[in-house]
């Protein structure tokens, strides 16, 4: 559990330092990356919502983290506007408006970013955190 927590913590590292943000800013160290790491835990929950979890039934652990990978990768890479919207609501419901009006364009394209890069293994922390 302790290795999980590390690397929800490097995960969101790399997300924030995409982003741009320092730990200067609004935010103190441990605020932003517990923000963070819920912000991409919800995206999480969503992606697996969006798919027909009947189809995802007879696969193995292994395979369902592969699926989900492929599909955060190809969301990221496409970043159409459906996908945009989805992320932009879970930014807004998390963060109060002062800071979604100033660091929300900077997370969302920073989500994205680290999500065309996203590897096996962080899949599999991100779906494990994610609980469902």
């Amino acid at each position: 559990m302790a290795a999980e927590n590390e690397q929800l913590r490097l995960i969101a590292n790399k997300v924030i330092k995409n982003a741009g943000l320092s730990d200067d800013e609004h935010f103190g160290s441990v605020v932003i990356i517990l923000m963070v790491v819920s912000i991409v835990l919800t995206c999480i929950r969503i992606l697996q919502e969006c798919n027909n979890k009947q189809n995802y039934s007879s696969l193995s652990k292994s395979e369902k983290y592969n699926l989900y990978g492929e599909q955060i990768r190809s969301f990221s890479k496409n970043q159409g506007w459906f996908t945009k919207m989805r992320i932009k609501k879970v930014l807004r419901r998390e963060l109060s408006p002062e800071d979604y009006r100033k660091y929300g364009l900077r997370l969302l394209s920073s989500i994205l970013t680290v999500g065309e890069n996203i590897k096996d293994d962080e899949v599999q922390t991100l779906v494990e955190a994610s609980n469902v």
